[in-house]
């Protein structure tokens, strides 16, 4: 077809799709994975200390790296491992306030997810 970069770049919208794609995917898979973990590891002690000190430590580790684009992941992963061993020790109203954080926080991802799926298929279906 003569006419292909005619109609490939008719969209300007759709250039970024693999991108957004995955942001959205990430979030909410990432929203997902937060609030399992956070149920598990309050459930299971031994299991949620591990899953924490080891998300604090790989976060801590990503923020050294010093590279700009992973700095937001590794800030998430970082306060969520920190929160995660927060849960498991008996501190009274510190164990509720650090779970409620991490399920309204795994709750927020899922939700900024769906907002960017919604608005995604809003802008491409605005040029079909």
């Amino acid at each position: 077809m003569s006419n292909e970069p005619e109609w490939r770049n008719a969209n300007p919208e759709t250039e970024n799709l693999p991108g957004k794609g995955r942001i959205i995917i990430q979030c909410i898979i990432g929203g997902i994975a937060i609030m399992i973990l956070t149920i598990i590891g309050i459930r299971i002690r031994p299991l949620g200390l591990a899953v924490g000190g080891f998300a604090l430590f790989f976060g801590v580790m990503m923020m050294l790296r010093r590279h700009k684009f992973n700095f937001k992941r590794s800030l998430i992963i970082t306060i969520a491992g920190f929160l995660m061993l927060l849960t498991t020790p008996r501190f009274g109203i510190i164990v509720g306030f650090a779970g409620f954080l991490l399920i309204a926080g795994a709750l927020g991802l899922i939700v900024l997810g769906l907002t960017k799926a919604i608005k995604l298929a809003w802008d491409v279906g605005k040029y079909s």
